[in-house]
């Protein structure tokens, strides 16, 4: 009865320990990767998830996500990058869904948020 329906978010497709093409790859046996899993998981699952997933990718092991904040009066969008040690994030704000999926997809190896 207190489940959504609808999730906006499947977080087993974005950021996985194995399984069906996830768009970013983590080793559970690791307690730095346990925690980015776990915090990705917190960020954009349950009752009120703060996060809808637009796209994400994964360079040089970090991993970066174009989002929706959700709970806000108006959209917001922005490109995280979820830091690997599961302590937190950062990012940057985007003024539309399509240039923050824009901003992910041009992202370098090279390149930080």
């Amino acid at each position: 009865m207190n489940r959504i329906a609808n999730p906006s978010f499947g977080t087993d497709r974005c950021v996985s320990a194995g399984g069906l093409s996830p768009l970013a790859r983590l080793d559970l046996h690791d307690e730095a990767q346990r925690r980015l899993h776990d915090l990705i998981w917190r960020m954009h699952s349950g009752r009120w998830p703060l996060l809808r997933c637009l796209g994400m990718r994964q360079v040089d092991g970090v991993i970066h996500e174009a989002v929706e904040w959700l709970r806000r009066p108006s959209p917001h969008f922005a490109v995280l990058r979820w830091r690997p040690d599961g302590f937190g994030l950062s990012w940057r704000d985007a003024p539309s869904a399509r240039a923050a999926r824009l901003a992910l997809s041009a992202m370098e190896p090279s390149q930080t948020v």
